[in-house]
C-alpha cells in the first residue's frame, strides 16, 4: 500500500510543476514514462523484505540487511504512517513485525540494534519483552489465523529464535508460524508421562525432529519479566553460553507454554536451528 504523500510525488502534475520553467519542451509521455518508473521501483521497495528474508535463510544476503530493513519501516511509520516494508511497526515498545520466508511465517524484530540471542540486555530482567510481543501477534486474527483458519488453539502456534552459529542475519528475529503437529503431540505425551516439569533439567530430555532439547513447563500466559524466555535459558546456561543457544516457545493445551532449548556443538558440527520445530506453511495443523 502506497500513502497520499507518494501518490502526490507520483502524479503527473508534480512533474508539470517542477518543469515550469522548461513547459515548451515539457513532454506528458516523460511524464508517464517517470510515473510508471517509480511506480515499479516502489513495488519491488514493498517487496524487499519478503525477498530479503527468503535469501537470509540461504546466507546469499549482506548479514546487516535485515536491520537496514527495519530501519526503512521504522522511519515509514514515523513519517508516512505506513509500515512498509514491514507489516507493522510499534514506536511504543520499540519493534516490528515483518513476512518471513514463507506465506505463514513472519519474523519479529526489534527498533534498536541487536544481534542476537547472545545480546546481554534481552536477558535481564528489566528487558523488553520480546517474546510475549511475538506471541500477542502470532496468535492474533489478522496474522497467522487470518491465512489459516484451522489455526485455533495456542498449541499449533510456535515461535523460535536460531542461534548466532545456524543465522545468517545479525539482526535479532523471532519467528511466529504453527508448530508441528507432531512436535506438539510429542511435547503433550512428554508431560504426560512426567518427563517435563517446571525447571530445565540437565539430564532430561525430550527428542523432537531427532534431536534432543531441555524443556520446562511455564504455568501461566505470561512471556514477560521473570517469564521471558531469554532470562529463563541464560538462568540455566549461564550468559557466557548464551552464544550457542537456539529457543523455542509452544502453547500447551492446558494453558501456558513448553520452554525449549538446544546448544550449538562445535565438536559435532551441528549448528542450533529451533525453527525446525516450526510448520511454517501450516500443513500439518488441520
Amino acid at each position: 500500500m502506497r500513502s497520499n504523500s507518494l501518490s502526490k510525488l507520483f502524479n503527473c502534475k508534480y512533474f508539470i510543476n517542477s518543469y515550469l520553467a522548461n513547459r515548451d519542451r515539457f513532454n506528458i509521455r516523460k511524464c508517464k514514462t517517470k510515473y510508471l518508473l517509480i511506480l515499479l521501483l516502489t513495488s519491488f521497495t514493498e517487496l524487499s523484505l519478503t525477498t530479503i528474508t527468503n535469501s537470509q535463510m540461504t546466507g546469499n544476503a549482506p548479514r546487516d540487511m535485515l536491520w537496514e530493513q527495519v530501519k526503512k519501516c521504522n522511519t515509514n511509520q514515523q513519517t508516512l504512517h505506513k509500515p512498509e516494508p514491514c507489516v507493522y511497526v510499534d514506536l511504543d515498545n520499540k519493534y516490528v513485525v515483518a513476512n518471513g520466508s514463507k506465506p505463514l511465517d513472519y519474523i519479529l524484530l526489534p527498533i534498536d540494534k541487536i544481534s542476537g540471542i547472545e545480546a546481554p540486555q534481552i536477558s535481564r530482567l528489566n528487558s523488553r519483552n520480546y517474546w510475549q510481543y511475538a506471541w500477542n501477534k502470532a496468535i492474533d486474527k489478522d496474522y497467522i489465523r487470518s491465512k489459516a483458519p484451522q489455526v485455533k488453539s495456542p498449541e499449533q502456534i510456535g515461535l523460535a529464535i536460531n542461534s548466532p552459529q545456524a543465522r545468517h542475519q545479525d539482526q535479532l528475529h523471532i519467528h511466529m508460524s504453527c508448530v508441528k503437529k507432531t512436535v506438539s503431540d510429542e511435547l503433550d505425551k512428554a508431560e504426560k508421562n512426567r518427563a517435563i516439569t517446571d525447571r530445565f533439567q540437565s539430564e532430561n530430555y525430550v527428542n523432537l525432529e531427532s534431536k534432543n532439547y531441555s524443556v520446562r513447563l511455564l504455568n501461566n500466559d505470561s512471556l514477560s519479566d521473570s517469564n521471558n524466555p531469554f532470562l529463563l535459558v541464560k538462568e540455566f546456561v549461564g550468559e557466557k553460553k548464551m552464544g550457542e543457544q537456539s529457543i523455542a516457545v509452544v502453547g500447551r493445551k492446558q494453558g501456558g507454554f513448553y520452554i525449549l532449548k538446544i546448544a550449538s556443538d562445535a565438536q559435532n558440527s551441528y549448528k542450533a536451528v529451533a525453527e525446525k520445530l516450526l510448520d511454517e506453511d501450516c500443513i500439518t495443523q488441520k
